[in-house]
């Protein structure tokens, strides 16, 4: 019968430490993977959103953004550079208009409104009514008496978008 040899203790913590640091780099990997290519980490840069995200709160979003819906929560890059989220009030084939403080989407009052003060126009945004197009949506800050959104910088495109929070089931 062959005979085994014995493998020392060394043999045996070397090889469980090998395998543990083999663990966490692939772990690694996959972090940075993810983090890469599928999410991303940005901190509100405004007061656009109170207040369920308040300035300098951070927040994880998609990188792959899929088809916008109503109601869903975008980050992008604002004019002036800072990173913000904000809501998406109208899509693709949507009619926005503002009137009389309201938000108007496809001839109704926004419904679902996050916001509780005045929807009004900026002077110096679009004119109304915007109509979208494909890949075009219409975004607004739920603290809208703070919020620069597409009433001060127009329709966006979705390529335009750095990403997307994830969606919260709706009861």
């Amino acid at each position: 019968m062959p005979t085994k040899e014995r493998q020392s203790g060394y043999d045996r913590e070397h090889r469980g430490l090998m395998r543990r640091i083999r663990v966490a780099l692939g772990v690694l990997v996959l972090l940075i993977v993810a983090f890469t290519l599928l999410l991303g980490v940005a901190v509100q840069g405004d007061e656009g959103m109170r207040p369920a995200y308040k300035k300098g709160q951070p927040f994880l979003y998609l990188r792959v953004i899929g088809e916008c819906r109503r109601g869903d929560l975008v980050c992008l890059r604002l004019p002036d550079g800072t990173t913000a989220l904000r809501r998406v009030v109208a899509v693709a084939g949507d009619s926005v208009e503002l009137r009389d403080g309201i938000a108007y989407i496809n001839g109704i009052a926004e419904r679902g409104s996050y916001s509780f003060t005045r929807t009004d126009p900026r002077p110096d945004g679009p004119v109304y009514p915007v109509i979208l197009r494909q890949r075009e949506l219409f975004l607004l800050g739920d603290a809208r008496e703070a919020a620069v959104d597409s009433r001060a910088f127009g329709i966006i495109r979705t390529s335009e978008l750095l990403g997307r929070l994830p969606r919260q089931s709706r009861e």
